[in-house]
């Protein structure tokens, strides 16, 4: 069991199936480090919605976290029916991408990460926003809720396999 930020705006079985996808595959790949699903699972799903060309944004995206970010991001498990804030703020900044938006992405990347590190999450945001909107995946743009940034800010430092991502 975690503690989680989620506030219960967003539950899994309420998004649209593009963000339903989306943040599956976050979080697979997120979580990579455990059995299954694998990367080749995650291509495999990803293809069947022909969103497969995605993954490597996907990859990019999560890297780019790994790598920058000051402040670390809630991720859930792949089978979580809960959305996490963080989630909730990546899934609009992917639909800001896909109404070419990008201001509005790349503010909801420096929630997490340095002005550099948003910068460089942009060009694999607006890849694979694309992607999905060409196979008509697309994530309805839902209002951002407040964010507590005293909150996020004292989760600087968390213990290795919590359910953040850094």
């Amino acid at each position: 069991m975690h503690h989680s930020t989620h506030t219960g705006h967003l539950d899994l079985p309420a998004l649209s199936a593009a963000e339903r996808l989306f943040i599956w595959g976050f979080r697979a790949k997120a979580r990579s480090g455990g059995a299954v699903p694998t990367a080749a699972d995650i291509k495999q799903v990803y293809d069947h919605f022909r969103v497969g060309d995605a993954v490597p944004s996907l990859e990019s995206i999560i890297e780019i976290f790994a790598c920058t970010a000051h402040t670390a991001i809630e991720v859930h498990c792949p089978t979580c029916p809960r959305i996490s804030d963080s989630e909730h703020g990546i899934l609009r900044a992917i639909a800001a991408a896909q109404q070419d938006r990008v201001d509005v992405a790349r503010e909801q990347f420096e929630r997490w990460l340095p002005p550099v590190g948003a910068d460089w999450a942009l060009a694999p945001v607006q890849g694979l926003a694309t992607i999905f909107r060409m196979a008509g995946l697309i994530l309805p743009d839902r209002h951002a809720r407040s964010f507590d940034h005293d909150r996020m800010m004292a989760m600087q430092s968390w213990r290795v396999g919590s359910p953040t991502l850094h």
